[in-house]
């Protein structure tokens, strides 16, 4: 049976089930990562111990059956930790000092499609350029040796592990009485916010907390505005003080003001940066530069932080924060990373240390969020162009008299009174185009500028 090459991404494996994810690919999919853990992590010392989780999809049982039974067939001992949260999964690896660990999920994806994160010892990720090539490659052969002897499966339940290791990280007595409304989006946050809301005191309100991972009321993709209508409209009718939507598999998360304001990523990672910097000044800051508001920069520097610039992708955000001992990093899509967590994102402990911003400030969300907003910005603008290299290098050309460009992911190109970044869609014949100034009219002419340069090529 042929398997997709198209399943394997950047970040993960995923696709739409039986179409493009099927059992059989589950399957090789749980041999090469034995293989690949057994020779990079192990030198071939042992057979490998792996934590397995997934979340509630009508295809995860299906796929994590088949996906176990490729582990068993390469003798791992495996360590079935039930439905779960991706970060709680990240927790478990470390837990359990596991040498890999693979989560099945699509993350916010619609119902049809499934898929699989891959993680070496200590939940450091497996994608583009660590290790998802050779992977592909072992699965798309299919060719694996008749096993004589199986491995073995053992189950446990770390969620309450998990929040008391939340809890040790953040000082939870310092949480003041908040008005708080949560959307869930019926995602597998419902698995656990209920148990961390028992020991904090707060008056809430739980949207969508039911996990239902068809999704019945909203996409659970909080990076997208039109899923948020639902929550602003509830924390500006129960007069609350914050609110925070989540995705899918728990890992990302937005917050939003009590007048409704969604904060954009970038912002929060200003926010945050400036958190971390108060207490430990001199500390390093990863975020995707290319989406990133020039305010990142700003904030983080007059804390008295350092930047590290990454590519888009939080697997790349974590391999600069694993290099650089960063203390924190963060993407505008809402993967907020931290060190004292393995490096790696929880909603949950961002939630949390949103919570003590908030709490240790006299100030309401909106008025900590107002000096951050420093200029205007065009959001992220997709355009479909039929030679992508062609027309990077069109715009690189017609901006010759810039300040600055660099090409840390695409090109970003810095003028005076505006900046941009063109980089290309890993998938799609897109163009990607992010552009902030300092003020609107400017944005407006030369956003239109360069629209007009990559359409008309």
């Amino acid at each position: 049976m042929n398997i997709n090459p198209s399943i394997f991404k950047a970040y993960d494996i995923r696709g739409v089930y039986l179409d493009e994810i099927t059992p059989e690919a589950a399957y090789r999919i749980g041999r090469a990562f034995a293989q690949y853990i057994w020779v990079t992590v192990l030198n071939k010392e042992r057979s490998p111990l792996i934590v397995v989780n997934a979340d509630a999809r009508a295809s995860s049982p299906e796929l994590r059956a088949e996906l176990l039974r490729g582990l068993l067939d390469e003798k791992c001992h495996v360590i079935d930790c039930g439905l779960s949260t991706t970060p709680l999964h990240y927790f478990s690896i470390n837990h359990l000092q596991a040498d890999g660990g693979v989560m099945v999920t699509a993350s916010h994806n619609p119902a049809k499609y499934n898929g699989f994160k891959l993680s070496r010892r200590g939940a450091e990720p497996i994608g583009e350029g660590t290790g998802m090539e050779e992977i592909r490659n072992t699965v798309l052969r299919g060719i694996f040796p008749v096993p004589d002897e199986k491995g073995t499966v053992t189950e446990d339940n770390l969620q309450m592990a998990y929040l008391d290791y939340l809890c040790s990280l953040v000082d939870i007595s310092k949480i003041k009485n908040m008005r708080v409304v949560f959307d869930v989006g019926n995602g597998m946050v419902g698995l656990i916010l209920p148990k961390l809301l028992e020991r904090l005191h707060l008056e809430t309100t739980i949207l969508f907390g039911d996990i239902d991972m068809t999704f019945p009321n909203h996409e659970a993709n909080p990076v997208k505005d039109e899923t948020l209508h639902v929550l602003q409209k509830t924390i500006i009718e129960k007069h609350a003080d914050v609110g925070f939507a989540f995705d899918g598999d728990g890992d990302r998360v937005r917050f939003m003001t009590s007048s409704g304001f969604a904060v954009r990523g970038d912002i929060t990672i200003a926010l945050f940066a400036e958190y971390f910097l108060q207490n430990h000044p001199g500390e390093k800051i990863v975020f995707d530069s290319a989406r990133s508001s020039r305010v990142v920069t700003e904030r983080v520097q007059e804390a008295g932080g350092i930047v590290v610039e990454s590519r888009v992708g939080n697997t790349f955000i974590k391999k600069h924060m694993r290099k650089e001992n960063a203390i924190f990093g963060g993407e505008v899509s809402g993967h907020y990373c931290h060190r004292d967590f393995f490096f790696a994102e929880s909603a949950l402990l961002s939630m949390l240390r949103l919570l003590i911003i908030l709490s240790e400030n006299e100030k309401i969300a909106d008025e900590l969020v107002k000096p951050f907003l420093r200029y205007v910005s065009s959001g992220e603008v997709n355009v479909s162009v039929a030679e992508k290299d062609k027309a990077l290098d069109n715009v690189v050309v017609h901006y010759k008299d810039a300040q600055e460009v660099k090409y840390i992911d695409g090109v970003s190109i810095v003028y005076e009174d505006f900046w941009f970044n063109v980089r290309p869609s890993n998938t799609e014949p897109l163009l990607r185009i992010t552009m902030e100034a300092k003020e609107k009219g400017v944005l407006e002419k030369q956003l239109t500028d360069i629209l007009n340069l990559v359409r008309n090529l």
